[in-house]
């Protein structure tokens, strides 16, 4: 179901509208008027995270690492040498699922 853009030639509004189908808006959702005309509307491209991450600066992921060293909080494996281990524990509970 896409959304279309209209404009009014009454007024000059523009609007969007969800088309269902073949049923398209009758009328200007500001004055009322039949003669609207359906526009070429902007379109959005997603990319996915890993190819955002790849076009990041060199600089800027030199600047984090850099940033990440200097700080021990920021350390992820900081977290995993906190955990219990399974083993260490005499029932550790039922398994969780998903």
């Amino acid at each position: 179901m896409p959304i279309h853009v209209y404009e009014c030639d009454g007024c000059g509004r523009r609007f969007e509208a969800l088309v269902r189908g073949d049923r398209e808006p009758s009328a200007c959702t500001g004055c009322g008027s039949a003669e609207i005309e359906r526009m070429i509307s902007p379109f959005a491209i997603t990319r996915r995270e890993v190819d955002q991450i790849r076009e990041l600066d060199p600089k800027y992921k030199q600047m984090v690492d850099d940033l990440i060293a200097s700080t021990p909080e920021a350390e992820p494996m900081r977290h995993l040498e906190r955990l219990t281990s399974f083993d260490s524990v005499d029932d550790p509970g039922e398994p969780i699922e998903f």
